[in-house]
């Protein structure tokens, strides 16, 4: 619909808006339009008349029960599309529980923690704290100082994940994340710090092993020509450039 009209995008933004209203939404198999006033909009296509059965322009008391009789049809569909998305949704979805008392990493949300996750070499999650109550099946409230964080300690289970110690009062679940594997991460740090310095170590021996052998065959090859038939001393570089001169300057004249 913008194409050419780059610049004036907000121009578009009306018929756009009208267009989405009067779509038909899949969880509602009505249009927005439809459920707010009882009836959908008409555009230059409809012009044609419409059945009785239809119309809008009937008594006030038979649309206002029209308008109910919509919007308890849509409440039902949408109540029926959230139980089938969240079946859909909960498949692989792994129940995770905690007790008051248990033990739990937190997880620090970007959003919820700026001031803790400005960089990305900063710790993502903090731990282990009390759980001391549950809310429901998906949250609960972490003993987390308000004070030190500024933020409020109830916690989804999407950020909470079982404190695998010696602690008796940690939860039997286990479920490995980035956090619960910090020592972890810093042991293959450390190994790969190792296996590069090992890398180098063994660059700078190959390479002086190849000079070695270099300078050893540049010395065999001064023997054989010192050794030869005609065995004569080895000239340098400038010396040979300045009889290669003579000859050339004999030659022209």
């Amino acid at each position: 619909m913008i194409k050419k009209n780059l610049k004036e995008w907000e121009e578009c933004l009306p018929h756009v808006e009208f267009a989405y209203n009067r779509a038909v939404h899949s969880t509602t198999e009505l249009c927005p339009f439809e459920v707010v006033y009882g009836f959908k909009p008409i555009t230059p296509l409809d012009l044609l008349p419409l059945p009785i059965h239809e119309r809008v322009n009937m008594e006030a008391s038979k649309r206002a029960d029209y308008v109910k009789k919509i919007h308890v049809k849509t409440k039902e569909l949408i109540e029926k599309k959230g139980k089938s998305n969240a079946a859909r949704m909960n498949k692989k979805r792994k129940e995770m529980l905690f007790k008051p008392g248990d033990l739990v990493w937190v997880h620090f949300r970007k959003d919820r923690f700026p001031k803790l996750r400005k960089s990305k070499l900063k710790p993502r999650g903090d731990g282990p704290y009390k759980v001391l109550a549950k809310i429901n099946d998906n949250a609960y409230s972490i003993d987390l100082p308000e004070d030190e964080f500024g933020v409020s300690n109830s916690f989804n289970v999407a950020d909470l994940t079982p404190y695998d110690g010696e602690d008796l009062g940690a939860s039997g679940y286990q479920e490995e994340t980035s956090i619960a594997r910090g020592e972890e991460q810093l042991d293959m740090k450390t190994d790969v710090k190792m296996a590069v310095k090992l890398d180098m170590e063994l660059d700078m021996k190959i390479s002086h092993g190849r000079a070695r052998e270099e300078r050893e065959a540049c010395a065999r090859g001064e023997e054989e020509v010192q050794a030869g038939p005609n065995p004569r001393p080895l000239k340098d570089k400038k010396e040979q450039m300045g009889s290669a001169m003579k000859n050339q300057t004999s030659l022209e004249e």
